[in-house]
């Protein structure tokens, strides 16, 4: 009997030593920071900043939409934002030109706006929109206004990025595909530092339409306003936004543009709900960056009439600029870090599921977005509770052993916990978002 049951411990020992990552191997999965060959002063792609910016940064104004904030106003406010750890300004829209020195002062990049006038006349929509077969677009004029532009500026080295002034260009009209196409044409043409181009795109268009633009763009910018679209019990909104740009760039045959996710901070929240704005903006944010997006540009910092929750919505936008560009790096992590699939997420309390419902889009989501990423030698599980009802997850698959060690780097309280069985255990709020760093002790 003695020897039928050592027989059997040792049978359960090698089956279990079978079923358990290799340490080594695991925690050797990844690039680590002197793999990546970028310059540490420049913004992503291009370098290692991770791309973090708002929309008019000390724009606008309380008393009415298109005034200005007296000087030393707008300074101030521009550099709460810069000192809470953003790596852009801009696009900056009115302030576009008056931003460069402010720019250089503070050690931060501008991401600056292509706009012309074509015969002393804005090519804003009311221009494009009226350009038919009668009225073309004048292409050599065009160039010539963008080329001038261009050349002006180029010298500024705090250009991080081009952005088209004419925004949510439509795909199904030839002159505006052109507009685009001889735009970024002759800005990459007129470019010594070869700066990534980009235009907004409107947040409902999907990946079937992104793939029509992308061809013409180095980074991909979608509106992902999750309650101004009416989806605020839907959040996962966000997550199907972020998709659609990803999907979009695939479909466009050109799979490296980047997807910068654009969330919202300019509609007053009901009163009800202005205590859920950290948990709105914590989860719109990493839920878009679990699912792909390499940048954040928040729209917008200006300040509006009736907006009286900007506060409150810039601290935690700020919160979380300063997790991914700050001291624990995080941004490095979605930027350069190895997604992995040698891990198995089980929810065990709360929904299974969450679905998308939106006009004509009707799509089921596990109900905790779930990204597992290699770097410098450690782990960071990412969850996302995409619902509104709190739930209970099991990570499994993690090297056994009480040399494993996990901590919450979002959870201030948070301390290394080992997990000896290769399980680890979390608890998400409502939107709730937890970001894990596994190590070797």
């Amino acid at each position: 009997m003695k020897k039928f049951l050592s027989f059997l411990l040792l049978a359960c020992t090698a089956a279990l030593a079978a079923q358990t990552p290799d340490a080594k191997k695991f925690f050797g999965a990844g690039p680590v920071p002197a793999d990546v060959k970028l310059p540490a002063d420049l913004v992503y792609p291009q370098g290692r900043l991770f791309p973090f910016s708002f929309y008019s940064t000390g724009g606008g104004a309380e008393t009415k939409r298109g005034d200005l904030l007296p000087p030393d106003v707008r300074l101030k406010d521009q550099m709460e934002i810069i000192k809470g750890g953003v790596t852009m300004i801009g696009p900056q829209y009115e302030l576009n030109d008056m931003s460069f020195e402010v720019a250089k002062a503070n050690n931060v990049k501008i991401i600056y706006t292509v706009r012309v006038d074509i015969d002393g006349v804005p090519m804003d929509r009311k221009y494009i929109w009226a350009l038919n077969a009668k009225n073309p677009l004048p292409e050599e004029k065009l160039r010539a206004a963008v080329a001038a532009k261009v050349k002006a500026v180029a010298g500024h080295k705090e250009i991080a990025w081009w952005d088209i002034g004419a925004e949510e260009l439509r795909f199904w009209k030839k002159y505006e595909v052109d507009i685009l196409r001889i735009m970024a044409e002759t800005i990459r043409a007129n470019d010594p530092l070869k700066r990534p181009v980009v235009m907004y795109e409107p947040g409902h268009r999907g990946a079937q339409s992104m793939a029509k633009l992308l061809p013409f763009q180095d980074l991909s910018f979608k509106g992902m306003y999750v309650t101004y679209y009416g989806m605020k019990k839907q959040r996962v909104w966000a997550r199907w936004s972020t998709e659609q740009q990803v999907e979009g760039a695939k479909l466009a045959g050109k799979p490296q543009i980047p997807a910068i996710c654009l969330p919202s901070m300019f509609k007053q929240p009901e009163p009800a709900d202005i205590p859920l704005i950290p948990a709105w903006v914590r989860h719109d944010v990493y839920t878009a960056l679990a699912s792909g997006a390499k940048g954040v540009v928040v729209f917008s910092a200006s300040k509006r009439p009736n907006f009286t929750a900007r506060q409150a919505y810039l601290d935690e936008y700020l919160k979380v600029c300063r997790q991914l560009t700050g001291p624990l790096g995080l941004g490095q992590v979605f930027l350069f870090g190895q997604r992995m699939d040698d891990l198995e997420l089980a929810v065990v309390e709360g929904p299974q599921t969450t679905t998308l419902v939106k006009d004509k889009i009707k799509k089921e989501y596990p109900s905790v977005n779930f990204a597992n990423i290699a770097y410098n030698h450690e782990r960071y599980i990412v969850l996302v509770n995409d619902t509104a009802t709190p739930v209970k997850a099991i990570v499994s698959g993690l090297p056994y052993g009480t040399e494993t060690v996990a901590k919450d780097l979002l959870d201030d309280k948070s301390h290394e916990t080992s997990a000896p069985e290769g399980d680890l255990e979390a608890e998400l709020g409502p939107w709730g978002v937890s970001v894990y760093r596994v190590r070797r002790k």
